[in-house]
C-alpha cells in the first residue's frame, strides 16, 4: 500500500509509524539481497578446461591458498570448480565471500563477512554477530575485537571449515587490510582459507613473510600449448593441433583471451584459416572494462609507451621515456599486476603481456611508436641485446640501416642460441629483408637447423650454395651439421673437418659447433677418447671467446661422455658445472633444459628421491619448451619412464603423446622423435601388454633395420637402449634363449660401457633361469661394478628375474601395482590346456586329447583364470595373448 495516498482518516502518527515499518522492511530485504549476492558462488563454465587439481595440490602443501594474478586468468572459476569437483573432505563446511567496494571500512567488512558466513553455515558466527549487534547499539563497536571473538568461535566448533574470499584486491582500506592480516595470522587450525585477487593489498610484505601460504600466480594459471590444444579439443575444434601455435604465440596462454577467441571463432563458423587478430575488439573491451578504466592518466601513458618496448628494464625505460618518473610508475604497475611480469632468466627485465601490449600500442600515434622503437634499437644494439634490437629495428622501419650491423654480429647471433626469440623474429621479418643479405640468410639457416626444421633450412642452404654466396667452409659447415641431424655421421665428419681446417679464427661459433659434431660422432662410434679430445677443443674455444651458452652445451656433451664411460658421479659434477655457468651469466638458451634433463636422469640412476626428480624433469621440459628445443623429447621420455616405474601408466603414455603433439606443432621431422616409440614399448611391457609392445617394436625395427644409424643427437646410447628393450621383452615373455642370443650378438659388436653393463645384466638374468649359479655369479659381479660408481637405481622393475627372491606370480588384471608377471606361473600342463582352449576345443575334447579327466581339465581352467586375473575363458585368452603366452 502506498502510504503517501492513504486514507486521510488515519492519524498522522500512525501513518509515520507504518512508513517507518515499510522502510525497515525494505532495508532488511535490501540487506538480505546484499548478503545473498556477496555469498553467491559462481558456476563453473562447462567449456572451460578442468584444472581444480592446482588448488588441490596447493592445499596438500599449506592450509592457506592464495590465487594472485591479473584479470582474466580464471581465478574465480578455478575456485568454483574446486568446490564443485568435491576435492574438499566430505565433512568440510564451505563459506563463500565476495569482496567489493561496499567493504570500504573495517566495520562494513566484518559485519558483511559474519552475516554472509552465518547465512551459509548456521551457527558459524552467531556469537560474534550477537556481540557485534550489541556493541553497535552501545556505540562501542570494535571490528578487531569482534574478529578475534569469531576466530575463537570457529576454533570451538571443532570441525573443518573452508572460507573462500574472492576479489581480495578490492579491500583498499588500511583497517580492512589489517583485519585480513589478522585473519591470516590467527586462523584456527580447523580453518582453511582460499583467497583470490588481482594484486596484493598494501600489507603484502607482511603477507609474504607468512610461511603457511601456497601461492598460485599467472605462471601456474597460464595455459601451456598442450592445455590449449586440449581446451580446443574439449570444445569440439577438430583442427586444434594446427591452430595452437598461432593462438598461443599471440595469447600466451591467457585463459580469458582463449575463451573470447573461441566464442568469436564459433561465431564465424569455425573457418579453416581464422583471422590473425580474431577477437581483438572483444579482448580490448574486456581489458578496458576490467583494468584500464581505473588507471590514472599518467599510469596509462606509461604502460602505453612501455607496450611499444615489449620487454624492458629500468635503463631502457629511462632512456626512452625520459619525461616520466619511470621507476615510480613501474613499481606502481607491478604492484597492481598490470600484466607486467619478470622475464625468466633475465634479472631486472620485464615484459608486458602480448594482448595488452597490442591493445595499448595502437593507442599511440605511428610517429610516436616509430620514435620509441628507434630509440630502443639505438640503446639495445650496443647492450648485447641483439635479438631485441632486431625486433625494434624492424618495427621502426630501419630495414636498410640494420643490415650492416646484423652482418657484423652474425657470429654472435648464432652463438646466443636464443632459438625462440630468433624464430619469432624470422617469422616477422619476411623474405624481402631476409634475402637482402647472405649473412642474414646464414643466421636463419642455422636457426632452422637448431630446431631440426630441415624443410625450412634446406631451401635457404640450397639458395646460398647455388648463388655461391658463401665461402666453401660455410657451405661445408651447414652440410656437416645437417648430416649430423640426419644421423649420417661419416659424411658429417668429413664436412666438419674440412670446415674446421678452413674457418678463420673469428668464426668461433661455427668452429665450436663443428667440434661438438665431431665429438658426437666419436661418441656414437664408441671412440670415447676421441670424443673427449674434440670436446676439450670446443670447451677451450667457448672459454676463449666467452660464449657461456655454448660452453654450457659443451659441458652437457662432456657429461654424456662420462656417462658413456660409466662414470655417473663425474657426469653429474660436470652437469652441475654447466648449470652454475648459466646461473652466473643469467643466460639460459637451449642448454638449460638439456642440463636439467640430464641431471634428473643421472640422479635417477643414483637412486635419489623420485618426487624431486619428477619436479626437476618438469622444470627441464618447461625450459626446453620456452626455447623451442626439440630435445624436450628427452625430458618427456625420461619422465614417462619414471611414471611407468611408479605404475602410473596412463600418465606415462599421455606424456609421450604430449611430446609428439608438440613436435607436430613445431613441424619437426618425425625421424627426430620417432625413438619415443621405444619408450612406449617399455610402458606397455610394464603394463603386461606384451603383444602390443611386440607389435610396436617390430614396426619400429622394420622402419629402422639398422638401429646404429638412428639419429643420435640427444641420445647417443639409443641403439643400446633399443636392444635392452627387446631383451626385456624376451625375458618378460619367458624367452631366455632369445634374450641370451641377442645380447651376445650386440656385445660382440659394441663397447658402450654403461649400456654394455645393462645388456649384460639382462643376459645374466636370462641365464639364471637355465644356469642359476652361473647367472647369479655374473649378476653379483655386475652389481659390484655398479656399486663402485655409486649406482643405486633399483633395476628390479626393469629387469625380470633379477633377484634371487623373485617369485613367478601374475598380478590380477586391473590391480593397482605393476601389472606385469612372470609366465612360469602357469605350469606346462596349464599352458597346454590354455592352447587347446584357444583352438576352440570344449573341455571334453581337451580331456580326450590330453588323456585326462574332465574334472582335471576344469581344475586347470579354473587355475588359469585365477593366475591371469580373468573371470571367463574369453578374458583369459585375451590376457594370455597380451602376455604372449599363446
Amino acid at each position: 500500500m502506498d502510504l503517501s495516498q492513504s486514507d486521510q482518516s488515519i492519524p498522522k502518527d500512525l501513518q509515520q509509524e507504518q512508513l517507518k515499518e515499510q522502510q525497515k522492511e525494505l532495508q532488511q530485504r535490501a540487506r538480505r539481497a546484499l548478503i545473498q549476492n556477496k555469498g553467491k558462488r559462481p558456476v563453473f563454465a562447462a567449456h572451460f578446461l578442468s584444472r581444480s587439481f592446482l588448488i588441490e595440490q596447493a592445499f596438500q602443501q599449506q592450509d592457506i591458498v592464495w590465487l594472485n594474478c591479473a584479470a582474466g586468468y580464471g581465478k574465480t572459476l578455478l575456485m568454483a570448480e574446486y568446490l564443485m569437483a568435491g576435492h574438499c573432505e566430505q565433512q568440510v563446511d564451505v563459506a563463500w565471500f565476495r569482496c567489493d567496494d561496499r567493504d570500504a571500512s573495517a566495520d562494513d567488512f566484518i559485519q558483511h563477512l559474519l552475516e554472509v558466513c552465518e547465512s551459509q553455515i548456521s551457527g558459524i558466527a552467531s556469537l560474534a554477530l550477537s556481540h557485534w549487534q550489541m556493541s553497535l547499539s552501545q556505540h562501542s563497536a570494535d571490528a578487531d575485537q569482534t574478529l578475534l571473538l569469531w576466530l575463537e568461535e570457529l576454533a570451538r566448533l571443532n570441525r573443518p571449515l573452508l572460507i573462500c574470499l574472492d576479489d581480495i584486491h578490492l579491500l583498499q582500506n588500511d583497517a580492512v587490510q589489517g583485519l585480513l592480516g589478522r585473519l591470516l595470522s590467527e586462523r584456527p587450525e580447523n580453518v582453511k582459507l582460499l583467497l583470490a585477487g588481482r594484486y596484493l593489498p598494501s600489507l603484502s610484505g607482511r603477507v609474504r613473510l607468512q610461511q603457511n601460504i601456497a601461492w598460485l600466480n599467472s605462471q601456474q594459471l597460464t595455459f601451456s600449448d598442450d592445455q590449449v590444444q586440449r581446451f580446443l579439443m574439449h570444445n569440439g575444434i577438430d583442427q586444434a593441433g594446427r591452430l595452437v601455435p598461432s593462438i598461443n604465440t599471440r595469447l600466451q596462454g591467457w585463459p580469458a583471451g582463449l575463451s573470447l577467441w573461441l566464442a568469436c571463432y564459433r561465431a564465424l563458423g569455425k573457418p579453416a584459416e581464422p583471422p590473425a587478430l580474431l577477437a581483438q575488439l572483444e579482448m580490448s573491451d574486456y581489458l578496458q572494462g576490467e583494468t584500464l578504466h581505473a588507471l590514472t592518466p599518467e599510469l596509462q601513458q606509461f604502460i602505453q609507451q612501455a607496450a611499444v618496448l615489449g620487454q624492458f628494464n629500468e635503463s631502457l625505460l629511462q632512456y626512452c621515456l625520459a619525461e616520466l618518473d619511470t621507476h615510480a610508475l613501474l613499481q606502481q604497475a607491478l604492484a597492481q599486476n598490470l600484466f607486467i611480469e619478470a622475464v625468466h632468466g633475465k634479472p631486472g627485465w620485464y615484459r608486458l603481456h602480448p594482448v595488452m601490449a597490442d591493445l595499448l600500442r595502437q593507442r599511440l600515434a605511428p610517429q610516436q611508436r616509430q620514435r620509441l622503437n628507434s630509440q630502443a634499437y639505438d640503446l639495445l644494439k650496443d647492450s648485447n641485446e641483439r635479438i631485441a634490437a632486431l625486433y625494434h629495428a624492424k618495427e621502426a622501419g630501419l630495414s636498410e640501416q640494420v643490415i650492416p650491423w646484423v652482418e657484423e654480429q652474425a657470429e654472435y647471433f648464432i652463438g646466443d642460441m636464443d632459438i625462440a626469440a630468433m624464430l619469432e623474429w624470422l617469422e616477422g621479418v619476411g623474405d624481402t629483408l631476409l634475402r637482402r643479405s647472405s649473412r642474414l640468410m646464414l643466421v636463419a639457416a642455422w636457426t632452422w637447423l637448431f630446431t631440426q626444421q630441415r624443410d625450412k633450412a634446406l631451401p635457404l642452404m640450397d639458395e646460398l650454395i647455388a648463388d655461391h654466396a658463401l665461402p666453401d667452409y660455410d657451405c661445408a659447415a651447414l652440410r656437416g651439421y645437417l648430416a649430423r641431424l640426419d644421423g649420417n655421421l661419416k659424411y658429417a665428419e668429413e664436412q666438419c673437418k674440412f670446415a674446421l681446417e678452413h674457418l678463420p679464427p673469428e668464426r668461433f661459433t661455427v668452429r665450436i659447433l663443428m667440434s661438438t659434431t665431431l665429438s658426437l660422432s666419436c661418441l656414437v662410434n664408441n671412440d670415447i677418447d676421441g670424443a673427449r679430445i674434440w670436446n676439450r677443443f670446443a670447451q677451450d674455444l667457448s672459454r676463449q671467446y666467452q660464449v657461456p651458452v655454448l660452453e654450457a652445451q659443451v659441458l652437457f656433451d662432456y657429461g654424456r661422455i662420462e656417462l658413456n664411460r660409466g662414470h655417473i658421479q663425474c657426469s653429474l659434477d660436470v652437469v652441475d658445472q654447466g648449470l652454475t655457468l648459466l646461473t652466473d651469466n643469467h643466460n639460459n638458451g637451449i642448454s638449460l633444459g638439456r642440463l636439467l634433463s640430464y641431471k634428473a636422469f643421472l640422479n635417477w640412476l643414483l637412486g635419489n628421491n623420485r618426487a624431486e626428480l619428477v619436479d626437476m624433469m618438469q622444470q627441464a621440459i618447461a625450459a626446453s619448451t620456452r626455447c623451442h628445443d626439440s630435445a624436450v623429447c628427452y625430458g618427456y621420455g625420461f619422465l614417462a619412464m619414471a611414471k611407468a616405474e611408479m605404475s602410473h601408466f596412463d600418465q606415462a603414455l599421455e606424456l609421450l603423446d604430449q611430446a609428439e603433439r608438440l613436435m607436430q606443432r613445431w613441424q619437426v621431422g618425425v625421424s627426430n622423435y620417432q625413438w619415443l616409440d621405444v619408450i612406449k614399448a617399455n610402458v606397455w611391457i610394464s603394463q603386461g601388454k606384451l603383444a602390443r609392445a611386440q607389435r610396436h617394436l617390430d614396426e619400429f625395427t622394420n622402419l629402422h633395420p639398422n638401429s646404429a644409424q638412428l639419429r643420435p643427437e640427444m641420445f647417443p646410447m639409443l641403439p643400446g637402449f633399443i636392444v635392452a628393450t627387446r631383451l626385456r621383452l624376451h625375458l618378460k615373455a619367458n624367452r631366455p634363449q632369445q634374450c641370451i642370443s641377442e645380447a651376445d650378438q650386440w656385445l660382440r659388436t659394441t663397447n658402450q660401457n654403461l649400456m654394455s653393463i645393462v645388456v649384460m645384466m639382462f643376459r645374466a638374468a636370462a641365464l639364471r633361469s637355465e644356469k642359476p649359479q652361473e647367472g647369479e655369479a655374473q649378476l653379483r659381479q655386475l652389481q659390484q661394478i655398479l656399486d663402485r660408481e655409486g649406482v643405486r637405481m633399483d633395476f628390479h622393475h626393469w629387469i625380470p628375474n633379477l633377484l634371487a627372491s623373485d617369485t613367478p606370480t601374475l598380478a590380477p588384471a586391473g590391480s593397482g601395482g605393476n601389472a606385469m608377471a612372470e609366465f612360469t606361473a602357469l605350469s606346462e600342463r596349464e599352458l597346454e590346456v590354455l592352447r587347446k582352449i584357444d583352438q576352440g576345443l570344449s573341455n571334453q575334447e581337451i580331456a580326450d586329447l590330453l588323456f585326462i579327466s574332465l574334472h582335471t581339465v576344469k581344475t586347470h581352467a579354473r587355475k588359469i583364470n585365477v593366475k591371469l586375473g580373468a573371470k571367463s575363458r574369453t578374458q583369459a585368452l585375451h590376457r594370455a595373448k597380451e602376455l604372449l603366452l599363446i
